[in-house]
C-alpha cells in the first residue's frame, strides 16, 4: 500500500498464456491419438468380416468347427505273428474258376483259409501249368491296401520254406493269370474292401 492507495501485487496481475501454437500442438498430439485408434478398430472390423465371409461352411449355411488332426491318437496296423501250415492235400484242395485267357489253373487249401485280427487273410495257393507241373505259396492278402505278402514256398519234398525277408507287395494286374487279382477281387475282399471270412469265401468258390 503507497501514500493510502492499494496497489495490486504484479504476480496476481500475470495470467500465464500458452506459447504462440502451442493450443494447435497439443491438437495434433490428440489428434494423432484418434488416428491411431481409429485405424486399429477399423483393422480389427475388417478381419472380423473377412473372416465370417470365408469361414467354411456346411450344407446348412454353419461354420464348420475344425479341430487339429493328431495321427499319434490314431490306432496303427500291427501284423499278427504267422505260422506257416501243413503242406497241403489234393483233397483239400479247391479250384478257383479262371478266364478263358488263362493258361495257369488255380487251387486254394481250404483248411488254410485264415483272417487273423490284423484283418489279414492267410492261406496256402496252389499254381499248376499246363504240363502238371506245381508251384506252392503260403499267403498273405491285405485287402485295405490290395497287397499280397509270400510267407512260404513249397518244396520237391512237399514241405514248406520260409520266404527270406517277405515284403508287401502291390498285387499286380496282368492281362493273363491274374490269379492274385482275381482273389482279391472276386472271392477275399468285399465292396467294402474288407476281407471275407473263411468260410464265406469256401462258399463262394464251390
Amino acid at each position: 500500500m503507497r501514500g493510502g492507495l492499494l496497489v495490486p501485487r504484479a504476480d496476481l496481475l500475470y495470467t500465464p498464456r500458452p506459447m504462440h501454437g502451442t493450443h494447435w500442438f497439443s491438437g495434433l498430439r490428440i489428434g494423432c491419438r484418434g488416428c491411431i485408434l481409429g485405424r486399429v478398430l477399423a483393422a480389427a472390423v475388417l478381419f472380423m468380416a473377412v473372416h465370417t465371409v470365408h469361414a467354411k461352411r456346411d450344407q446348412y449355411g454353419d461354420e464348420v468347427q475344425e479341430f487339429p488332426f493328431d495321427e499319434n491318437l490314431v490306432e496303427k496296423w500291427k501284423e499278427s505273428p504267422t505260422v506257416i501250415p501243413s503242406y497241403p492235400n489234393d483233397a483239400d484242395l479247391i479250384a478257383v474258376p479262371a478266364n478263358d485267357t488263362d493258361t495257369l489253373k488255380i487251387y486254394l487249401d481250404r483248411k488254410s483259409i485264415s483272417r487273423a485280427p490284423d484283418l489279414v487273410l492267410r492261406y496256402t495257393l496252389v499254381v499248376q501249368s499246363r504240363s502238371g507241373a506245381r508251384s506252392v505259396f503260403y499267403d498273405g492278402l491285405r485287402c485295405e491296401t490290395r497287397q499280397y505278402k509270400t510267407y512260404a514256398i513249397g518244396t520237391e519234398n512237399h514241405l514248406f520254406e520260409p520266404a527270406t525277408n517277405p515284403q508287401w507287395q502291390t498285387i499286380p494286374r496282368p492281362e493273363i493269370n491274374a490269379f492274385r487279382y482275381q482273389l482279391y477281387s472276386r472271392y477275399f475282399c468285399n465292396e467294402n474292401s474288407s476281407a471275407r471270412a473263411p468260410d464265406e469265401i469256401v462258399r463262394l468258390l464251390k
